[in-house]
């Protein structure tokens, strides 16, 4: 049922959207692409359109708010349009993927209730899916809508417990180790923050252009790739995932079709376009457009940047255009990286093995390397915990107010610099104007009176074969308590399969044990998509290390895929 409701004042950030619809009505500002190159295209005078008759049916679906919504929805014109329709007005909107049959439901489940939504919004071939997922265990906490938004056939929505302390735009959750994952409040002010200091230190301005091929439920897809250029004024090209994950040279096709200077990805995305496209389709690209390569969401092989650019150098792409970020969807997305030219390795050992994030000096002030005992700054040069602080700084953990003390409200031991600082959980070291990203807190090894980052010792490891897919491993400690031994899984490339198994552990084994003294007890090679990955495609190596430990996979086996369980995402 509806209900006639008075509209709601709008956000800052719903004037800023309604604003670039209005501005040059008739120019392109989104365009869905097919996997066969075919374009959907969406004036701003479409998109008010749409949009805003998405707004009027939810205000009068939902009536007065606040209310949350979860967007089950594919990627395509459906999403883009409703995710713009609830920003114009005012819900609260946490996109989600589209729960398959059968698959792991208990993330989904959880989502749906803990976010207090209204309703789950999907397509309608999805709603026997999403119902299933929902009813995992009993009462479904919501009902299911389905598109297109017809008065008639509208359940009564779940009404919100309680009204939020300030407005929130998304609730984005993010995908720890635990199968529970916590919701960041993002706000109106916060998005517009992270899109300016995106467009000063990028030269985002009215004639960029963007492709995105990143999941729209994850900050990089979301904000980076559909949000910050339509704020900005410009242009993006929406592709799907899949299209990327089943054929990579997609992605650089779109770019050289749509002329766009703005794209990236994590680095396996990057990686994955090295050993996918021969050098001789590299050639016949066009990226002398392509201004801005962006490699973010994991960190950064120290030469991935350059060896990028040399297998694409042919097509015209620059190499200062090809350069590594770092952020967190706790800061909206953004907190750190530019293009520009190469720079000599770091004299931090600590930072050798990751590229660099360069600095402004305004992204320098909002940054800081802690030691996270003292809670007192690092040394130039010396490793410790990232530390954060801006107005793109999250509103913190949806009903989760220890967390959200802990997390964002951390302080340093100094009067004088001590408030409103975001705690990552990530180590880094800064050096010469720039912030290299060495890993996780909780993701390292203790071995010989020394600390190793895990993906550090993933990456020597999975270079002792073609076979293996080095951005896809997780090395961790069997027991915590006893330093100099790890475990190693590691998965294989699509089709792959070692000719000789044991001869490339003990291939591994002396590269891992010759650089740090470092003992693999276990070595487990598992096929493509076995470990549990983030939202964003990084590895779970503690959901990992804790399937290991509950026997989830033979030891010293290159199992089938029929023999392999299916991890969660």
């Amino acid at each position: 049922m509806t209900r006639a409701v008075p509209d709601p004042p709008p956000t800052a950030l719903a004037r800023a959207l309604a604003q670039t619809f209005a501005d040059r009505p008739e120019r392109e500002r989104i365009v869905i692409r097919s996997r066969q190159g075919a374009r959907d295209v969406f004036t701003g005078d479409r998109l008010a359109a749409e949009a805003g008759a998405v707004a009027r049916a939810l205000r009068g679906w939902l009536g007065p708010g606040p209310h949350s919504l979860v967007l089950a929805l594919p990627a395509g014109a459906e999403f883009v349009v409703t995710l713009l329709g609830g920003l114009l007005a005012g819900v609260t909107l946490v996109p989600v993927p589209v729960p398959r049959p059968g698959s792991h439901s208990d993330r989904f489940r959880h989502i749906a209730a803990d976010s207090g939504a209204a309703a789950v919004l999907c397509l309608p071939a999805h709603a026997e899916a999403v119902a299933a997922a929902l009813a995992l265990d009993g009462t479904p906490p919501c009902p299911v809508a389905t598109l297109p938004l017809d008065p008639a056939r509208l359940p009564d929505p779940v009404r919100p417990a309680a009204a939020p302390d300030l407005p929130v735009a998304v609730i984005q959750y993010t995908s720890g180790s635990t199968r529970l994952p916590r919701g960041v409040r993002v706000t109106p002010d916060n998005i517009l923050a992270n899109a300016v200091l995106v467009a000063r230190c990028w030269g985002v301005d009215v004639h960029a252009r963007f492709v995105n091929w990143l999941p729209h439920y994850h900050d990089m897809g979301l904000m980076g790739g559909i949000l910050y250029p339509l704020l900005c004024g410009g242009f993006s090209a929406q592709m799907s995932p899949l299209d990327f994950i089943r054929r990579p040279a997609l992605w650089l096709e779109a770019i050289a079709d749509e002329r766009a200077g703005f794209s990236g990805g994590p680095a396996f995305a990057f990686a994955d376009c090295l050993r996918r496209i021969a050098p001789d389709h590299a050639a016949r690209l066009d990226l002398r457009c392509w201004r801005r390569a962006f490699i973010g969401a994991e960190p950064v092989p120290a030469g991935l940047p350059a060896a990028f650019h040399a297998h694409f150098a042919a097509a015209g792409l620059a190499r200062e255009a090809v350069f590594a970020c770092y952020g967190m969807a706790e800061m909206t997305l953004f907190a750190a990286g530019l293009p520009g030219p190469d720079r000599p390795p770091p004299s931090a050992e600590a930072a050798r093995a990751v590229a660099p994030c360069r600095l402004t000096p305004e992204l320098g002030a909002g940054l800081a390397i802690v030691d996270p005992i003292a809670r007192t700054r690092r040394p130039e040069g010396a490793e410790g915990e990232i530390w954060l602080r801006g107005p793109s700084r999250g509103a913190g953990y949806l009903g989760l107010p220890g967390d959200t003390a802990e997390t964002f409200g951390a302080a340093l031991d100094d009067p004088s610099d001590a408030s409103g600082w975001l705690r990552t959980g990530d180590l880094g070291v800064i050096a010469d104007d720039a912030l290299y990203v060495t890993g996780r807190i909780k993701d390292v090894v203790f071995c010989n009176g020394r600390t190793l980052a895990a993906p550090e010792i993933e990456w020597l490891a999975c270079g002792s074969s073609d076979v293996l897919n080095p951005m896809a491993a997780a090395v961790f400690m069997p027991d915590p308590a006893r330093g100099g031994q790890a475990v190693l899984l590691a998965e294989l490339r699509l089709g792959e399969t070692p000719p000789d198994p044991d001869t490339l552990r003990r291939t591994i084994r002396r590269a891992v044990t010759g650089e740090w003294g470092l003992d693999l007890v276990e070595i487990l090679f598992l096929p493509r998509g076995r470990l549990p990955r983030t939202s964003s495609g990084k590895i779970r190596r503690r959901a990992a290390a804790e399937l290991w430990r509950d026997g989830a996979w033979p030891p010293e086996t290159v199992p089938s895929v029929k023999e392999m369980p299916e991890c969660p995402s």
